[in-house]
């Protein structure tokens, strides 16, 4: 692996990389109150934007044509939802308030396969089919209670939603406790929002034009390839997988998996590459934070946490590949992969 650029985001710092764009060849990164759009063309800053709020979260179209940047306010739960249209120049955007999402807005907002133009966006009390193309609303869907959490859930060309609650406080003589999760299933279909009976995966997503598909039923998880007719399945009980992003060209998975023994005790954290021909594990890094492949130059792009922390932009490619499995991540035996540090491009943010 060879070190390409790294990029300075402060000494212990709160800053994040809130994702990446591979069709604008772009880089989001928070700096305190700014978003910094940064090429990976030319490993060079396009433009920094400043805020009232912290940006926290950014969103992409299935189409990647447009974005929605969530930006916290204060310390409060209260947000700002801004459209980004990113065909237009780049150093000339226009964030185009819409109002306010829920609370907890990194699990309230996605985008959806079936509608590529479109963000779906949980609000306090309502579910939000925003057209980011004509700038609208398609559908909204008012709820009685306030919406906690979303999970999506989309197979056989149906997109159903999965609508937590914010629970509520039940005040006994001896005890204050919760009352159990108090949740709603949608569908949306046709341009309207449909309350409906209980689905029975918890999370169902497609990737890739839907070639990769990842179903957790609560009993098994699977994650499949169509295209290659690989298959993993994992027990969701003691391997808790999450996947992430998919690159540009299918090539490969990332996300993070926590380990668990048959007693519930927690065994630890890795961030992992995967590839999407095998569905095993080809890179990892130990509670490290979200990987990202930028195809067109077989960059592997992630934070490193030091006293210093790091955008770190090395190349990887299929001679970098190491032989791992979930069952060696769950046991510690990962390597680390030797990295070549002469001539990288160093950039203060």
């Amino acid at each position: 692996m060879k070190k390409i650029a790294e990029l300075s985001l402060g000494i212990e710092s709160n800053n994040h990389l809130l994702g990446i764009n591979e069709k604008y060849n772009l880089l989001f990164i928070q700096i305190e109150k700014a978003l910094i759009l940064f090429s990976l063309k030319s490993l060079e800053i396009i433009e920094r934007y400043k805020f009232s709020g912290i940006p926290e979260a950014v969103i992409f179209s299935e189409s990647k044509d447009y974005a929605v940047l969530v930006c916290r306010q204060g310390f409060s739960s209260s947000n700002k939802v801004y459209l980004m249209n990113l065909q237009e120049d780049l150093k000339h955007l226009n964030f185009s308030l819409k109002g306010e999402a829920s609370a907890v807005f990194k699990s309230t907002i996605f985008p959806l396969s079936n509608y590529p133009d479109h963000i779906l966006i949980g609000r306090k009390n309502s579910l939000e089919l925003f057209n980011c193309r004509k700038d609208e609303i398609d559908i909204t869907y008012q709820t009685d209670k306030k919406i906690h959490l979303i999970n999506l859930i989309e197979f056989n060309d149906e997109i159903n939603l999965a609508v937590r609650y914010e629970a509520e406080f039940q005040e006994d003589i001896s005890k204050l406790y919760l009352l159990k999760p108090d949740i709603d299933y949608y569908c949306i279909d046709n341009g309207v929002i449909y309350e409906r009976s209980v689905v029975s995966p918890k999370v169902s997503k497609y990737y890739k034009e839907k070639t990769i598909h990842f179903v957790n039923d609560g009993s098994q998880l699977i994650l499949s390839n169509s295209s290659t007719s690989s298959k993993q399945a994992y027990n969701p009980k003691l391997d808790r997988l999450n996947i992430e992003f998919v690159d540009i060209e299918g090539r490969y998975l990332s996300g993070e998996v926590h380990f668990f023994d048959q007693k519930d005790n927690y065994l630890g954290r890795y961030s992992f590459l995967m590839d999407a021909k095998t569905l095993e594990p080809v890179y990892a890094k130990k509670d490290g934070l979200k990987f990202y492949y930028y195809a067109k130059k077989n960059y592997l792009i992630y934070v490193e946490v030091r006293e210093e922390d790091y955008i770190e932009i090395v190349e990887f490619t299929e001679k970098d590949h190491q032989s791992l499995t979930m069952e060696l991540l769950r046991k510690g035996r990962v390597k680390k992969n030797k990295v070549d540090s002469q001539g990288f491009k160093q950039i203060i943010l």
